[in-house]
């Protein structure tokens, strides 16, 4: 079967004739927080069905974006990873992930959230020579969630899960006031008088607000 294509020589069709299917860009995005198994990936999309999946899959494999792993210790397991092409995708999909919570449906309790993606966001409003220069990994609490966001050899990484190194920052919240604080609905002061946020790390947070954007001004 021939790949479906626009047909145009323009830069956004001929991503999309890579990236405009359903599902997609959600794949690319959870794996841009790290190597996932075939499993972590199905439970992070309910609904696409394992047929389609396994086709996402090999469709961006066969497109350079993504690749074959193997994740361990304590034992080997099959895994999927971005290649160095799809990790160039990470700062669009941030953009897109941060413009979609400002100007998408409003927040509904009912659907499904995990903080990683709510803190892809606030990834995506990092200044880069800010964040280098804060030289430190921040650690969200949300809930009963947690992710973390920290420099790297190729910028700013973002991954689920407790941070390996000792956070300059952590923030302790619920997703609601998260959400509220990347789209500058809220101030970090407001929220903090008011309980909404904790943060351990106090001396460092203003530089933390300085280098990923959260100051109440874009």
């Amino acid at each position: 079967m021939q790949p479906r294509t626009y047909g145009q020589n323009c830069g956004l069709a001929r991503a999309l004739d890579i990236l405009g299917d359903r599902w997609t860009l959600l794949i690319l995005r959870d794996l841009g927080m790290g190597p996932r198994r075939y499993r972590d990936l199905a439970e992070g999309l309910p609904g696409i069905g394992t047929n389609l999946l396994a086709s996402r899959l090999k469709s961006l494999e066969g497109a350079g974006l993504i690749e074959r792993t193997v994740l361990g210790p304590p034992a080997p397991v099959a895994a999927y990873a971005l290649t160095s092409v799809g990790e160039e995708l990470r700062p669009a999909l941030g953009q897109l992930a941060a413009w979609g919570f400002r100007h998408g449906a409003p927040f509904d309790a009912a659907d499904m959230t995990r903080a990683e993606w709510v803190v892809q966001g606030i990834l995506a409003r990092a200044e880069p020579d800010a964040v280098d220069r804060f030289g430190g990994v921040v650690q969200f609490n949300v809930g009963d969630e947690s992710a973390w966001i920290g420099p790297s050899a190729d910028g700013v990484i973002l991954r689920p899960g407790t941070a390996p190194t000792l956070p300059k920052v952590c923030l302790n919240t619920d997703v609601s006031t998260l959400i509220a604080l990347m789209n500058d609905e809220i101030n970090a002061a407001d929220a903090i008088e008011s309980g909404a946020i904790t943060v351990e790390g106090d001396d460092e947070l203003q530089s933390f607000l300085h280098a990923y954007s959260l100051t109440g001004s874009r």
